[in-house]
């Protein structure tokens, strides 16, 4: 728990630190739901995801280690997870990043893509 704690510190201060500022007066806009799964993705529930964000109501992004491999199925198993959340036909687009490579660089690199219907 403290290591995805400490990534979360990271992930934050470097998505603030380049202009990617996650208002929390923004999260009330979004449901519930959305912050059931995005819990679900930060907590110890999910061991592969080491942070997770909504970055708009249709958009979610998983912070993971890259493991020098395509993690599109990765991706399509988060859509399952919405899926089952409650978000089927919503259209969301669920992208995977190289946590590390943000917390060090700032930069978004993606790993994998999925479109959940």
């Amino acid at each position: 728990m403290r290591g995805k704690f400490i990534a979360r510190i990271k992930f934050l201060a470097i998505a603030i630190s380049f202009g990617v500022i996650v208002i929390q007066a923004q999260a009330s806009t979004y449901s519930p739901q959305h912050e059931k799964v995005k819990t679900q993705f930060v907590g110890d529930e999910e061991p592969t995801a080491k942070d997770a964000l909504w970055s708009a109501e249709d958009v979610f992004k998983v912070g993971v280690l890259d493991n020098g491999q395509n993690r599109d199925g990765y991706a399509g198993y988060v859509c399952q997870v919405l899926v089952d959340k409650g978000f089927k036909g919503r259209g969301v687009l669920v992208r995977v990043i190289d946590i590390k490579k943000l917390a060090l660089t700032g930069e978004w690199v993606n790993l994998g893509t999925a479109l959940c219907n």
